[in-house]
């Protein structure tokens, strides 16, 4: 690490001495242990190292970045050199604002030590365990892995922090199979802090899977009609979270002036019920991203509360572009509140309607209107879900969706990184065949 440091001090006064105004770098080291599950069989077992190296320098208020793998001298100091022309090729924008207060910092996040004995055993044993209590599922592809290392962030203004992280990640893909039916895919993610017990009782794993299995046997859906539709957390976030981001409080529609909540802060946006917030300190989190790209330290902060639109989700270089404020990280790690019913509950309130569990649609227009195939998903009737259904196209606007909240479940789904319920919103056009 002394050596990272040492290197992160000469960028920046090699920065200095090329004439830049301020200078930040960071300078990382990793390594990623990982073992390949193809077609329910082990494939490959292997570590990896990387570093990076990237620059960020401002020359007469001009912004040049460059990113490189090495951390040789020669490599760093024409890096600067390659940064300071990408500068001085720019133009000069007044927006550009970084972390003025010097600060020092240094933290341990996740599980900075790999148990590889143990990753395999759990790797093993969930895939066992998969087979034995899922047997129509097949693991089309399941990559398990520890990621860890030491972050380096400096800057010309006295801004210092050291991050040393270390988390395990299991990714699954995997459809169920029986004679000549099957599903399509699914995926599955988690991310952990210790792999203290098995990973199908982590999240909602064992639940995705057992909901795949259902799907074997689906039906058409006929005819078109509006009734309310519940979002499980991957949906969810896909729609309405991935919207809210997008195209309506982050960064680059703040700044163009498409964003149609730009006049919106402190307004009704929601159901009173609906709190969105962005928490690298949720207990949940298992590495928090502890600074922003702009060197500010990090802090929770809530987009919605209790329905009303608290902030924005803005850099400090579009906080100067829009005259807003800046939000206290770049919107990672989303929190949304639980509710008061479990799901069962949820679902026998409906007479007619969907569970969707996946969604594939295109970029949701700035208006929020959307339409793509509900995936994945279940026909709901007089309170009970009766069958799964092919790919239905389901369409909507998640403004209106937002107000017309008809419940939030208490079930929290927690993959390491989000923390979200499953939601059900009325008014969503359902069209089957």
């Amino acid at each position: 690490m002394d050596r990272m440091k040492e290197l992160a001090r000469e960028i920046l006064a090699e920065a200095k001495a090329k004439g830049a105004e301020y200078a930040q770098c960071s300078v990382s080291e990793g390594e990623k242990k990982e073992f390949n599950v193809d077609g329910g069989r082990f494939s490959l077992m292997r570590s990896l190292f990387n570093r990076n190296v990237t620059i960020t320098l401002l020359k007469d208020q001009k912004k040049g970045t460059v990113a490189i793998n090495k951390f040789d001298i020669e490599t760093v100091k024409n890096a600067v050199s390659d940064a300071i022309a990408a500068a001085e090729s720019g133009q000069p924008d007044e927006a550009w604002e970084y972390a003025k207060e010097p600060v020092e910092k240094e933290y341990t996040d996740g599980a900075p030590e790999c148990d590889t004995d143990k990753l395999f055993m759990r790797t093993k044993e969930l895939l066992e365990s998969i087979k034995e209590k899922h047997p129509t599922i097949l693991m089309e592809q399941m990559i398990t892995e520890h990621n860890s290392g030491t972050e380096v962030f400096m800057n010309t203004n006295g801004v210092n922090y050291v991050t040393n992280y270390g988390a395990y990640t299991f990714s699954l893909m995997y459809s169920a199979h029986e004679g000549e039916k099957s599903t399509s895919f699914y995926g599955s993610d988690i991310t952990l802090k210790t792999l203290d017990k098995p990973v199908l009782e982590c999240g909602k794993i064992d639940w995705e899977i057992s909901m795949v299995e259902k799907q074997l046997d689906p039906i058409s859906l006929e005819g078109k009609f509006n009734g309310p539709v519940i979002l499980a957390p991957m949906a969810l976030y896909e729609i309405v979270l991935g919207t809210i981001m997008g195209n309506f409080v982050g960064d680059a529609c703040m700044i163009d002036g498409t964003s149609i909540w730009k006049d919106k802060l402190g307004e009704q946006v929601a159901d009173p019920r609906f709190n969105m917030s962005s928490e690298p300190y949720n207990d949940d989190v298992v590495v928090p991203n502890r600074h922003t790209a702009e060197g500010y330290e990090t802090e929770n902060f809530d987009l919605i509360k209790d329905g009303k639109l608290n902030s924005f989700c803005l850099s400090q270089y579009a906080a100067n572009k829009t005259g807003n404020k800046r939000a206290g990280n770049g919107g990672r790690n989303m929190h949304v509140a639980a509710g008061e019913k479990t799901l069962e509950e949820i679902i026998s309130g409906i007479d007619k309607g969907l569970l969707v569990m996946r969604f594939s649609g295109g970029q949701p227009a700035a208006s929020g209107e959307f339409s793509g195939v509900a995936k994945n998903s279940f026909l709901i009737e007089n309170g009970k879900i009766t069958a799964a259904i092919s790919e239905t196209m389901i369409s909507g606007n998640v403004p209106d969706m937002l107000v017309n909240i008809r419940d939030i479940s208490k079930d929290i789904a927690n993959d390491g990184n989000n923390s979200l319920p499953f939601i059900a919103f009325d008014g969503i056009t359902i069209s089957g065949k």
